[in-house]
Parts: structure tokens; C-alpha cells; sequence
């Protein structure tokens, strides 16, 4: 008898699924801008097709977590900022010129929007525009500044802007008070600036969402008083220190810091009124604040150099000169996520256009924001000034448009831009006056991303 044994062998096999581990890798260029430095990738693979979570930030911005993800913490940078008190006011409204004016602090986790104004300031009381041509299209042209105001008004408990950005003429047809009345050292608001500010700038811009927003400017040439440079013009500056605690313009030329979240903004506040004293004080009669036409030979503005039309030319000159290298000096430190300069006179006007057009690429100027023509335009010209757009928002009501407006406010010739900045773009928003029904219209919409100074490669 033959008794076979037969062995069964069980095999037992386990299947292990795939875990999804943290491993460190690149940051997105967003979260790079949003001051990331380190991240991290939730990902079953080398190539990481999971999720990248922002894990660490670059000083001095501190991490704040928004969650876990597979025993990761993600998060996202923030500022600890608070906004100081503003300096003394000075005695000349030339001591201050090239100052850094105390950071804004905006660092709430909301939409940041600015708004951008310019030759906005009418005259008389009622306000009224100032008429600088034949046809005039009703009362859009002869209150274009309410109009723009009320749209203004309107839409600022909406939008809620951080500040404005003022570009200059705010007082027309020829600034505060008149010829003789200017005196770099009067060391106060007196009662001819103080009238003017409350009829034709604290009484028309005013509400929810207005109220307290500080409105950083520049000087036009109107300011100057057009063709007569001796009138109240230093009440521009010494209204800074005055009882609406909103308007903020210490100086002829100045930069400010707007410390956002997760990113910065350096603002350089520029005098281009050099344009409007181009050659010898006979030329161009008509459009220049030194001419010897206008300005009787005396004609002086105490605390300055101004003494005659010929030392008026020089002031501006000398201006101007010494505000380019203060410019190169701090565009060159600057370490914000964009830079932007603001000027009343469009980066086109000579003499400064050859200027701005070696500047604008070899500093990643972001945007230069002007006014002077009187009407709304967001402009590129690549040849010129690369990829740099310039925004000119002349159409702020003060003086008649150099456009003919509609009824409807289907034009471009009075309104404001609302700009929104982030750390990955900015979004300027143009709108119209909005016509006889005061309707909101929007004219155009253009996003810009940040540009990089030509010395440095990617």
C-alpha cells in the first residue's frame, strides 16, 4: 500500500496603497510675490501632483496657517504694520522736499483699491468748471466737477478706496487767491486757502467711504497760477497740516510706502512743472507759468528763489534737477513689489520724455500715473516706454475736457480711475462721469502684471 501526502502552501500577499507625503519644493510664482519662501507638496510622487502649501515667509512678513492638509500646515505671509503720526509741519513748504512720509498701513485681508483724480478743482461757490473752449455741452460741462464727484461719492462705500491719488491742478483757473499773495513762509492755512478747501474740495468730496481717506498729491501748473507763478500756492502744501486731516502733499516732490498684507507699494510723488517753463521766460506765452508777459518784472514769492520771471524759470529748473537723482537714488533701494510715480505732466511732454524713457525700463517702473490733459486714457506705447503703461486721468471736472462729453456719459472726457493692486497684479478701472442720469459706466478695464528693472535677469 502506497500513502501519499500531499503539501498545500497558501501564499497570503498585501497590497500597500500609496500615501501621500509632504516633500519640499519651489513655491508658485504667486505665492513667491506673496512673500512664500519655503513650501511644501502634498504628493504621492517626485513630480508633485498635489497640492503646494506656502509654509514659511520672508522676513520681516510672519506665516499665518489657514489650515492642514495630510499633516501639513499651509499658510499664507502677513505684515504686522501700524501707521505712524506725520511729521511736524515745517516752516518753508520747501523743507520738506525729497521727504519719506511715514508708511501707510493697510493689512486687513480684503480688496485694496486707490483712487486716481486730477484737474478736478473748480471755482466759485457753487462749485462751477472753468470754460477753456467755444462749445460747451450743458451742465455736464459747467458742473463736469460734481458729476465726477457724485460718481465718486456713490461708488466709494462699495469700493471702499484705501486713498486717492491726486495728480495736480486742484485749484483753477489760477490756484489759490491771486498774484502777490504767495509766501512760502505764512506757517499756516490762512483764511483764502481755507475758503477755497472747504468749497471746492472738503464740501464736494464727502460720505461714506470718502470721509478720512487721504488724498496723496502733486502739484499742476494751475496750482502755480497757470502764467503767474506768485499766487497762494504754498496753501497746497501747508494743507497738509490743516483742519481736514486728509490731504496729504508735504512737499513739492516726496515717496510713501503703502504696506499692504503681502506686499508693498513705494510711491514717488514728482514736480514735472519744469514742462510748463520749457525755454526762456518769453516762450510760449500763452502756457507758461515764468512767462515775462504775464509776470510783471518783480514779481516775487517770498521763501523762494522766485524773484523775477527769470529766477522762476531757474527755481523749476533747479527743481527738477535736483529731484532726478533723489529719484534714481530710492528706485534703486526700493525694495517694494511695485514701484509707481505719479506727476501732473504725461510721461509724453518734452522736455522729461527722453528722461522717463530710459528710466521706465531700466527701473521696472509699474505705472506712471499724470494728469494735464484734460480727459481719461490708460496708455501703452512700446516703442517708447516698453512695457511701462501710463495713466492719464485729466478728466476730474475742474476745467472744460478737451473732448466733448454726451448725456449719456458714454465718453471719456471727465471721470476716475479706480486702480485694485494685489501682490500679482493691478486692475485699473475707468469710469465715466455717468452722464444726466448719473449712471455707472464703465469705459475700460486693464490688468498689468509687474515688471522687473532691465539689471536684473530671470
Amino acid at each position: 500500500t502506497t500513502t501519499t501526502t500531499t503539501t498545500t502552501t497558501t501564499t497570503t500577499t498585501t497590497t500597500t496603497s500609496k500615501t501621500q507625503s509632504p516633500m519640499v519644493t519651489p513655491c508658485t510664482e504667486s505665492q513667491t510675490r506673496g512673500q512664500c519662501s519655503e513650501c511644501e507638496c502634498l504628493s504621492s510622487n517626485a513630480a508633485c501632483d498635489g497640492p503646494v502649501l506656502c509654509t514659511s515667509c520672508k522676513e520681516p512678513y510672519v506665516w499665518q496657517s489657514t489650515g492642514t492638509w495630510g499633516g501639513i500646515s499651509g499658510g499664507q505671509c502677513a505684515m504686522q504694520c501700524q501707521s505712524e503720526a506725520k511729521p511736524a509741519q515745517p516752516h518753508n513748504v520747501l523743507d520738506l522736499n525729497g521727504i519719506t512720509w511715514p508708511t501707510a498701513c493697510y493689512t486687513e485681508d480684503e480688496d485694496n483699491h486707490f483712487f486716481i483724480i486730477g484737474d478736478w478743482g473748480g471755482y466759485g461757490y457753487p462749485v462751477r468748471t472753468f470754460n477753456n473752449r467755444p462749445t460747451t455741452i450743458g451742465t455736464i460741462d459747467t458742473h463736469a466737477q460734481s458729476y465726477v464727484a457724485y460718481k465718486i461719492n456713490e461708488l466709494a462705500p462699495a469700493l471702499r478706496p484705501k486713498f486717492f491719488v491726486n495728480v495736480g491742478d486742484n485749484f483753477y483757473p489760477g490756484g489759490i487767491s491771486s498774484p502777490g499773495t504767495c509766501n512760502a513762509t505764512t506757517d499756516r492755512v490762512d483764511a483764502a486757502g481755507s475758503i477755497t478747501f472747504t468749497d471746492v474740495y472738503e464740501e464736494i468730496y464727502h460720505g461714506d467711504g470718502v470721509d478720512g481717506v487721504e488724498w496723496w498729491g502733486v502739484l499742476g501748473n494751475h496750482d502755480y497760477g497757470g502764467y503767474e507763478y506768485n499766487v497762494h500756492w504754498d496753501q497746497n502744501i501747508f494743507y497738509t497740516w490743516g483742519a481736514g486731516n486728509r490731504w496729504v502733499t508735504p512737499a513739492l516732490y516726496w515717496r510713501r510706502t503703502a504696506q499692504f498684507r503681502n506686499f508693498s507699494v513705494d510711491f514717488f510723488f514728482l514736480d514735472t512743472n519744469k514742462v510748463d517753463t520749457f525755454g526762456a521766460p518769453v516762450d510760449e506765452s500763452g502756457h507758461n507759468i515764468c512767462s515775462s508777459l504775464h509776470n510783471v518784472v518783480n514779481a516775487t514769492c517770498p521763501g523762494t528763489t522766485m524773484v523775477s520771471p527769470a529766477t522762476c524759470w531757474t527755481f523749476f529748473d533747479d527743481l527738477w534737477n535736483a529731484q532726478k537723482p533723489w529719484l534714481e537714488k530710492h528706485l534703486g533701494e526700493s525694495t517694494a513689489d511695485w514701484q509707481i510715480i505719479v506727476s501732473h505732466y504725461p510721461a509724453t511732454y518734452e522736455p522729461l520724455l527722453q528722461y522717463w524713457q530710459e528710466l521706465f525700463p531700466k527701473y521696472g517702473i509699474d505705472m506712471y500715473i499724470s494728469g494735464h490733459t484734460h480727459l481719461q486714457q490708460l496708455n501703452y506705447n512700446y516703442d517708447i516706454f516698453g512695457e511701462t503703461p501710463y495713466i492719464i486721468s485729466g478728466g476730474g471736472g475742474g476745467i472744460t475736457s478737451e473732448i466733448l462729453p454726451t448725456d449719456s456719459g458714454e465718453d471719456d472726457a471727465y471721470g476716475f480711475m479706480d486702480v485694485t493692486i494685489s501682490a500679482e497684479n493691478i486692475k485699473v478701472v475707468q469710469y465715466s462721469h455717468g452722464g444726466l442720469d448719473h449712471k455707472t459706466i464703465i469705459r475700460n478695464t486693464t490688468l498689468i502684471s509687474p515688471r522687473l528693472p532691465s539689471f536684473i535677469t530671470v
